[in-house]
């Protein structure tokens, strides 16, 4: 009995030693893919240009879809309201973010520039997923190489909206707290390698 149980128990030591020793590599290798991963972040700053894409096309604005929100909007104007959400008020919406995060990235002692640069080796997608009737903005954040599938990673970027005006000047407010808040997280990429809205690593 006790020769069974010593050999029962050495078994075991022989299965569990070997998956200890790889769970050990595993946290190792990770650790050094993390690190290497923040380098790389942090090198964005060295970069003269990072495109910029803005995707609404799942945003929730006012509880609605994009499409449905424009529509109501529509039917409700002598304008042609439609029209101008595409040509003017949405395209206002992006420039107001770039502007203030161009301006604030600069102002952090940085070169970069961000904006329409499909040539450029980095990507920031800003996806909307989100705009209350404050204006208040939610935007999921995803940064990758332009020739990768892969994300290096993405955060939460909240802009808060403001307390009067039209429909539209509370969406510029909530953008261009956004692009704020972007800035920031930026920042802190380039400085650490990591942001602070809810991070996730790929």
């Amino acid at each position: 009995m006790r020769k069974t149980l010593f050999l029962l128990c050495a078994l075991l030591l022989t299965i569990v030693t070997p998956i200890e020793s790889v769970l050990a590599q595993t946290k190792k290798v990770d650790k050094q893919e993390r690190k290497a991963r923040r380098e790389l972040l942090m090198s964005l700053r060295n970069e003269k240009e990072i495109d910029v894409v803005f995707d609404m096309s799942k945003a929730e604005i006012h509880g609605k879809s994009e499409a449905d929100f424009v529509y109501i909007e529509d039917v409700s104007s002598t304008d042609d309201w439609a029209a101008l959400w595409e040509n003017e008020y949405k395209p206002s919406l992006f420039h107001d973010l770039l502007g203030v995060y161009n301006t604030l990235m600069f102002d952090y002692g940085y070169k970069v520039r961000f904006g329409s640069f499909e040539n450029a080796k980095y990507q920031i997608r800003l996806v909307v997923t989100s705009i209350l009737e404050s204006g208040t903005t939610y935007l999921k954040v995803y940064v990758k190489q332009q020739d990768q599938q892969k994300y290096l990673c993405s955060f939460l970027v909240i802009g808060n909206g403001g307390r009067y005006g039209s429909k539209i000047n509370l969406m510029g407010d909530g953008f261009k707290r956004a692009g704020q808040v972007l800035a920031k997280e930026t920042f802190n990429l380039f400085e650490t390698g990591k942001a602070t809205g809810y991070e996730v690593y790929y």
